[in-house]
């Protein structure tokens, strides 16, 4: 029997690892495995964590977390093919690349069987992202990709999501949910969708073409204040940012960020730009400014996340 392939997509900061962590949270009674891009920054219920080897944690749930490797291929071939299969397996998507590139996957790997491909949609910024004269192109394809919109952040908006719900409808005929009413495993198992619009995928930009990314780590802690004053100045050049300061959990879409006291751990974040927009560079410069150690392992401008 195929074990079940879901892909969840979307634009940098719209909510997947939120719909993620809603997902492990739910009495849903199903053993999956979650295939992610940024594995450090789940931040899963420490209550939930069973094990925990650098690349797999397992969950008490009988659930599991994986890093999202470059060989995904592979990866997703030995999930298959081991002798206790998961019951269902979810990629989150880069955000800065195109959902339905993934979903390919379901239709080459023996094993595997394409579900539905879900796209979660920013109400409160979807106006601003499709109209963006850099990113707007993308946005839409995401969308276009959907078996099902999921509608987050509906609840700060001051009509529940209306306006950008209708300028979804304008882009994809894809059902639609407000993902702040409906809990993810019923959207998953209960209901669905097959309708596979990977045609929107042909003619995708790479998203190296869109983006710039930079990978900062160190073992020393970034010093909060000062951080905070770099982040003021550089944030509304960002489309996105999130990681660790060595006692802070940042998370920043856009120009609004919060930083979290955490538990201590080595400093680790990553900073997503549009191209020409930000200055990478002189945001490094900066944090190496504020760290005692230089950075461990290969530093500065690398490609944005790789999305198949």
């Amino acid at each position: 029997m195929s074990t079940p392939l879901t892909i969840l997509g979307g634009y940098l900061g719209a909510g997947k690892t939120t719909l993620i962590n809603r997902l492990l949270a739910e009495p849903h009674g199903r053993k999956l495995t979650i295939l992610v891009n940024d594995f450090g920054a789940i931040n899963i219920d420490a209550g939930l964590i069973d094990s925990h080897d650098g690349e797999t944690m397992s969950l008490t749930n009988g659930c599991a977390c994986c890093q999202l490797r470059d060989d995904m291929i592979e990866q997703l071939s030995q999930l298959a093919r081991q002798k206790t299969k998961p019951e269902h397996i979810i990629i989150e998507a880069s955000g800065a690349g195109e959902p339905a590139r993934l979903a390919y996957l379901g239709y080459g790997i023996d094993g595997l069987q394409l579900e539905s491909v879900l796209v979660a949609v920013d109400a409160s910024t979807v106006a601003q992202k499709c109209s963006d004269k850099f990113v707007g192109k993308l946005v839409q394809r995401q969308m276009a990709q959907a078996d099902m919109i999921l509608l987050t952040k509906a609840d700060s908006t001051e009509d529940d999501g209306a306006k950008a719900g209708q300028m979804i409808d304008q882009i994809t005929v894809a059902p639609r949910l407000n993902a702040h009413h409906q809990g993810l495993a019923e959207i998953i198992f209960e209901r669905p969708p097959q309708h596979h619009r990977l045609a929107a995928a042909d003619g995708a930009t790479p998203a190296d073409d869109l983006f710039e990314q930079l990978s900062f780590t160190s073992d020393s802690s970034l010093p909060v204040a000062a951080f905070e004053a770099l982040l003021a100045e550089h944030a509304d050049k960002l489309a996105r940012a999130k990681g660790h300061t060595g006692t802070h959990r940042l998370q920043l879409v856009g120009a609004k960020y919060t930083l979290v006291a955490a538990e201590k751990r080595p400093c680790a974040l990553v900073f997503i730009a549009i191209k020409g927009q930000g200055d990478l560079q002189k945001l490094e410069m900066a944090l190496l400014a504020l760290t005692a150690e230089k950075m461990v392992g290969p530093a500065g401008l690398e490609p944005a996340t790789k999305p198949l």
